[in-house]
C-alpha cells in the first residue's frame, strides 16, 4: 500500500512521457520512476502500479493511461512540460470522486469510516487515539493527505462535502454522540487517570516512609493538579538522600494486559531531558480499584527500545506485544 498521494502523480507521469501506440514498457518505467523523479525504490513503483489500476492498465509487460489516469494528469499544474508533482485540490477532489469513492476503493474507505461517530451536528468523527488502532494506516492518511478526512486538534473529521455521499453508506454503523454523551466519556476517563493517581501518590508516600526517607514522603507533589503540561504528573524523591525532587512519575493507567498508552510528544521531550530521573508508574485499574504497578525507569531508552514492546513512532502509542 503506498503512503504518499504523490507516489500516483510519479507512476502515471512515468507511463505518460514514454507511452507510445504499444504502450510503455514497465522496466523502462520504473527506469524513469526511479531517476527522473529520484526515488530510488523499485518496491514503490510496484506499489503505485497496483494501487493505480484503476488509473492505468497493464497488458503483460506495457503499460497504459486509463481515461481517468490522463484526465488526473490534464488536470495538473504543468511547467515547461515537466508535471508538479504534488497533487493540486482539482486532482485531489478528481482522485477523491473518482478513484477513492468509487470502485473497489471504497471497500478501504467504508473500513475506515465504519469506525466513525456521528455528532450532534450531523458530523462524523473519531478521536485521534482511536484513529490510531484503525488497521491501515497507510490507507488513512492517504484519506487525509486528499483531504477526504480533515485532521483537527484531537479529531480527524470527515470533510462535509463528503458526507451527503457517504453516510448512506454507513450510516447503520454510526452511533450518536450527543454533548451529554461526550462529557459523560470524559468524565469516566478522568475518573480513572484520578484513582490511578491518587494511587501512585498513595504508593510513594509508603515507599519513602518505608526506606527512612519520612521527610521526603511528606513532599511528594501531585503537580498534575495545578500543571498539565509539566511532562508529568508527580514530582517525588529517590530517597532519603534527595534534597530536592529527583524522580518524576508520569501516571499511565489502563487494563492489566497488555500494557497499552500513549506517550505525549512534550511526556516524550521531557523523558528524553531528565533520563533516568523519569518514570513511567502504569497502574492497573479493575473495577475502579488499582490492582498493581509496573515502573518504567527511563523510558526513551526503555520501553520504547524493549522488543517486547510495538511502538508506533509517529504519536508514541506503546503497546505490549
Amino acid at each position: 500500500m503506498i503512503s504518499e498521494i504523490q507516489t500516483i502523480t510519479r507512476f502515471l507521469a512515468s507511463v505518460s512521457a514514454l507511452e507510445t501506440g504499444a504502450g510503455a514498457k514497465e522496466e523502462d518505467a520504473a527506469e524513469y520512476y526511479t531517476t527522473q523523479y529520484v526515488y530510488p525504490v523499485r518496491d514503490v513503483f510496484d506499489e503505485a502500479r497496483d494501487f493505480c489500476a484503476n488509473l492505468a492498465r497493464q497488458e503483460k509487460k506495457q503499460l497504459y493511461l486509463h481515461t481517468l489516469g490522463k484526465k488526473f494528469l490534464d488536470l495538473s499544474d504543468k511547467k515547461e512540460k515537466a508535471f508538479i508533482l504534488e497533487p493540486n485540490r482539482r486532482q485531489k477532489e478528481f482522485l477523491s470522486r473518482e478513484v477513492f469513492l468509487a470502485s473497489n476503493i471504497l471497500d478501504l474507505v467504508k473500513k475506515i469510516l465504519y469506525n466513525f461517530r456521528r455528532g450532534s451536528n450531523g458530523e462524523l468523527w473519531l478521536s485521534k487515539e482511536e484513529a490510531l488502532k484503525i488497521p491501515g494506516q497507510d490507507f488513512l492518511r492517504l484519506l487525509i493527505q486528499l483531504d477526504i478526512l480533515i485532521e483537527k486538534k484531537e479529531t480527524i473529521e470527515l470533510s462535509s462535502q463528503y458526507i451527503g455521499f457517504l453516510e448512506g453508506i454507513v450510516a447503520d454503523t454510526m452511533m450518536v454522540v450527543t454533548p451529554e454523551v461526550f462529557e459523560k466519556s470524559e468524565a469516566a476517563k478522568k475518573e480513572i487517570a484520578n484513582i490511578a493517581e491518587e494511587y501512585v501518590l498513595q504508593n510513594e508516600c509508603n515507599r519513602l516512609s518505608g526506606i527512612g526517607a519520612a521527610e521526603q514522603s511528606k513532599r511528594v507533589d501531585r503537580v498534575a493538579l495545578r500543571n498539565i503540561a509539566a511532562g508529568y504528573d508527580i514530582a517525588s524523591f529517590n530517597d532519603k538522600g534527595s534534597k530536592t525532587h529527583d524522580r518524576f512519575i508520569e501516571v499511565k493507567a489502563g487494563k492489566p494486559t497488555p500494557i497499552n498508552y500513549f506517550f505525549s510528544r512534550n511526556e516524550f521531550e521531557t523523558a528524553k531531558r531528565l533520563r533516568n530521573n523519569y518514570y513511567i508508574y502504569y497502574v492497573c485499574v479493575k473495577d475502579k480499584k488499582p490492582t498493581e504497578i509496573y515502573v518504567f525507569q527511563n523510558p526513551t531508552e526503555g520501553i520504547m527500545k524493549d522488543p517486547k514492546f510495538e511502538i508506533q513512532t509517529d504519536t508514541y502509542e506503546i503497546s505490549e506485544k
